[in-house]
């Protein structure tokens, strides 16, 4: 299970978020005010769950483990578990400055690619078609994911959130599909494992799986022409 992965996904979207929308409570020199006054014996590692955890709560399933690793016996207003391990102390802290220390992205395309290459995926854009607020898709693979959803961005009275599903069991591919729901709606992305069976009504206008999809999401995809 690749948690630095994770962890370095989660803070690079989280930075877009607070880039695009500054709080100040996560980021920057009050954030930093605020953690020295009450930190104590608290850890870099600490200060990380806090923050995803908050903005878990904020965003309900696109920060926290319970999504991107589908954990179960997780409730859904927990975003971690019982019985997640947490990064130790120095890697947090080198984490934390590694993503400190670089400007964040400026659009979604660029948060998606920077996610991406903390799980060594390159995401190779596609040709997205026929963007309507009434197309329905279903999309399997990074590429895929990251492709439709710059296009959402780019687009006019669309909703990722209702008009996307898609199919991602690897961690790395959900998590990608979980950040989406941040940076383009206010509901959870729909997010189906390969082994989930599709809702019974519905109805997709178009069907991408990119070359990056996992085999068993990709052949759920092609099923779902029959």
């Amino acid at each position: 299970m690749s948690t630095s992965a994770f962890y370095e996904a989660s803070l690079r979207a989280l930075r877009f978020v607070e880039a695009r929308s500054p709080t100040g409570r996560r980021f920057g020199g009050d954030a930093d005010a605020m953690w020295r006054t009450f930190r104590g014996h608290l850890t870099a590692s600490d200060r990380i769950d806090l923050l995803l955890r908050d903005a878990d709560a904020e965003y309900p399933g696109a920060f926290g483990a319970r999504v991107i690793f589908a954990l179960h016996g997780v409730g859904e207003d927990d975003a971690f578990g019982p019985t997640w391990k947490h990064p130790e102390p120095t890697d947090s802290d080198a984490l934390w400055r590694k993503v400190l220390s670089e400007p964040p992205a400026t659009d979604v395309p660029g948060v998606l690619a920077a996610c991406a290459r903390a799980w060594d995926l390159t995401i190779r854009p596609l040709d997205v078609s026929r963007l309507t607020p009434s197309a329905h898709f279903l999309l399997a693979g990074p590429s895929a994911i990251a492709s439709v959803a710059a296009a959402f961005s780019r687009g006019r009275d669309v909703s990722w959130s209702d008009q996307v599903t898609c199919i991602a069991s690897a961690p790395a591919h959900r998590q990608l599909a979980a950040i989406c729901a941040v940076l383009l709606a206010t509901k959870p992305t729909r997010i189906l494992g390969a082994t989930e069976p599709l809702p019974a009504q519905a109805r997709f206008d178009q069907r991408i799986a990119s070359d990056d999809a996992d085999p068993t999401d990709r052949a759920l995809v092609e099923a779902s022409q029959s």
